[in-house]
């Protein structure tokens, strides 16, 4: 494990607290005015958007931790800095929400900030500043124990965050440590997240059984998907389950190698794995072909 004065697995973190911000407000939808390199925007701009992956701690294999599901949305742009309103939900579990703040600085490479979790009534609890190095691919925010603190007495522990954004894939670590030693009180988790990206297409399975060949098809043809994880049970022209249900999410092979984009059809009944295929993670296709069973994906907007 590297020094916590490192950036530990390239990570970072997901939340602030809504000081308000200086100045007048400007409107959030400013399209058709391109923010500056490095600029607090810019980097807002970056990281708004849907992600999906899985955390790195603890993990025995890829699948065995759960889902993590991540949301985040310029809330709020001012003269001051931009706002920022993230949600992050784990499996099945509720959502923890976190306020994340951008400003700028005279360093045209650095920026500086705030994050702050949400209690359970979206108030602040609590709030760290935060340093921003951006770069050309991307940025990368780090808090300092020694201003990042929560709880009180034997209780406080001081807390080192991450983010790290390249574009395309969003990197969150968490490392708490004892605020007088330094030494870790638990494990590193490390949170790496990928671009959820919407894809069309199509669906069909033999009429008969999905085990067994022959029979007639039946289509879904205008299938909807996102590749973050929550399945969709598709149905064909006359509203009917097909009886299956696609799964498309980023899937890490072994950790410290790229994520692929993973297809995967189970049935809808049973829960048994009926078939799956693998892609780079920004591949425009993505298709399944058995002899009951057949998937045709693509891009819905590959800008």
């Amino acid at each position: 494990m590297r020094s916590s004065n490192c950036y530990f697995c390239r990570t970072l973190c997901v939340t602030a607290w809504a000081v308000w911000l200086a100045g007048c407000a400007a409107p959030v939808d400013r399209e058709t005015a391109e923010p500056a390199p490095g600029s607090a925007e810019r980097v807002a701009r970056m990281l708004a958007g849907s992600y999906a992956g899985r955390a790195s701690a603890g993990a025995t294999d890829a699948d065995s931790a759960e889902l993590v599901r991540l949301d985040a949305r310029i809330q709020r742009i001012a003269t001051g800095g931009v706002e920022m309103a993230m949600s992050q939900r784990e499996g099945d579990g509720a959502a923890r929400n976190f306020i994340l703040i951008f400003s700028p600085t005279s360093v045209a490479t650095r920026l500086e900030g705030a994050f702050s979790p949400l209690d359970p009534q979206d108030r602040p609890a609590g709030s760290c500043p935060i340093e921003v190095t951006v770069r050309s691919d991307g940025f990368v925010a780090r808090t300092d124990p020694g201003t990042c603190r929560f709880g009180t007495g034997d209780e406080e522990v001081a807390l080192i965050k991450e983010i790290a954004h390249d574009g395309q894939t969003l990197v969150i670590g968490d490392r708490v440590v004892d605020p007088e030693s330094g030494e870790t009180r638990m494990s590193d988790r490390v949170l790496r997240l990928e671009r959820v990206r919407g894809y069309s297409g199509w669906v069909g399975v033999r009429d008969s059984d999905v085990h067994e060949p022959g029979g007639d098809w039946r289509m879904a043809d205008d299938l909807r998907i996102q590749s973050d994880g929550l399945g969709l049970d598709p149905e064909d022209a006359a509203g009917m389950p097909l009886g299956v249900t696609l799964d498309l999410a980023p899937y890490r092979i072994r950790n410290g190698e790229p994520p692929v984009l993973r297809l995967r059809v189970f049935d809808s009944t049973t829960g048994e794995l009926l078939g799956q295929s693998w892609a780079d993670p920004l591949a425009t296709r993505i298709g399944l072909a058995l002899p009951a069973l057949q998937v045709g994906l693509r891009l819905a907007d590959p800008r």
